[in-house]
């Protein structure tokens, strides 16, 4: 991640991710939100941000796991952002803590070498297994996919909330029904 836009990449990946491994619209956008707020945070704060993404093979049930790395100073204060009690000017902490919300999993490490997430989604039990070949199809379609511009991407955002609002509007009209 060397610039804003890579931010908006990383995003786009992990919901395009998300899809290819069979997440409802919902789940993608939870994803995509999840990536993004932590990506977000390492970019400004950090240097040296990656992200990778891979499966859980052996696991019951299988799981995508997301890890963003840097090379910053490390998170003072983590207990407290975490616990929901810090917050900077910036919005510091809201990012981390929206972002456990969202996921399955969630885990952080932060030394003053770095800080590491991983972020973990539980696949379908639906979606057929993720083996080996599976998975370097999806890398393969991931890596022929061309990152979306800023407007693109804030087109397909409303339109994940839109369709959010939709859902959760009809769940309401349900449970009042």
């Amino acid at each position: 991640i060397q610039h804003d836009q890579d931010v908006v990449t990383a995003r786009h990946r992990a919901a395009y991710v998300g899809q290819l491994l069979g997440f409802d619209t919902s789940e993608q956008t939870r994803v995509a939100t999840a990536v993004s707020e932590i990506v977000r945070n390492g970019f400004r704060y950090a240097r040296g941000v990656t992200v990778t993404f891979g499966v859980d093979e052996a696991a019951k049930p299988q799981r995508l796991n997301v890890r963003v790395t840097d090379q910053g100073p490390g998170i003072r204060n983590l207990d407290d952002v975490l616990a929901g009690r810090y917050q900077s000017g910036t919005g510091m902490g809201m990012g981390i803590v929206g972002a456990r919300r969202l996921m399955d999993g969630f885990s952080i490490q932060t030394s003053p070498a770095g800080t590491t997430v991983v972020l973990e989604k539980f696949l379908s039990p639906r979606h057929e297994l993720v083996t080996s070949e599976p998975a370097r199809q999806i890398a393969e379609a991931v890596a022929r996919k061309q990152p979306a511009g800023l407007i693109e991407e804030i087109q397909q955002q409303n339109q994940a909330l839109l369709g959010a609002l939709d859902d959760l509007q009809r769940k309401q009209q349900e449970l009042v029904h």
